[in-house]
């Protein structure tokens, strides 16, 4: 074991980590929420797509916006599930009556902290998709103007 000197570095650079997915999620997340508000607002300004590949671009970057979202939300609630278990944990690992609870936690934490990065990588993976359909999307419709 560690001492308590030797493990303060690891700690610190722990919760930074910590820290940094819980914001690259909620960056990620605000990023496709802004991403389908900019395109539900093309929408209601009669936005005209007149190519049929155009159209089923743009189709596709909504339905991947709306599952990045998704993605995003379930890694926010899994993270906050893992930290749960983990509180819980740390509450009673010293405790010997509890070891069989504390060890199903540990697994259930873990379990939830794996879920958490599929999600998140999903959710970058569907954010990529939707930003890349739009573009498409908006690059046929308006290629005449650009050129």
């Amino acid at each position: 074991m560690l001492s308590e000197d030797e493990n303060e570095p690891y700690n610190r650079w722990q919760g930074f980590r910590i820290t940094q997915l819980s914001l690259c999620i909620s960056l990620f997340l605000t990023y496709s929420v802004a991403t389908l508000g900019f395109s539900i607002n093309l929408l209601v300004q009669k936005f005209d797509i007149t190519n049929c590949f155009a159209k089923v671009s743009f189709s596709a970057s909504v339905v991947f916006g709306l599952i990045s979202v998704l993605c995003g939300s379930g890694a926010c609630l899994t993270r906050l599930w893992d930290f749960r278990k983990t509180a819980a944990v740390v509450r009673h690992r010293a405790d010997a009556a509890r070891t069989a609870d504390v060890e199903r936690w540990r697994e259930e934490y873990r379990r939830f902290g794996r879920r958490t990065w599929d999600l998140f990588y999903w959710q970058l993976g569907m954010f990529g998709a939707q930003v890349l359909g739009l573009i498409l999307s908006l690059g046929i419709t308006y290629w005449n103007r650009l050129a």
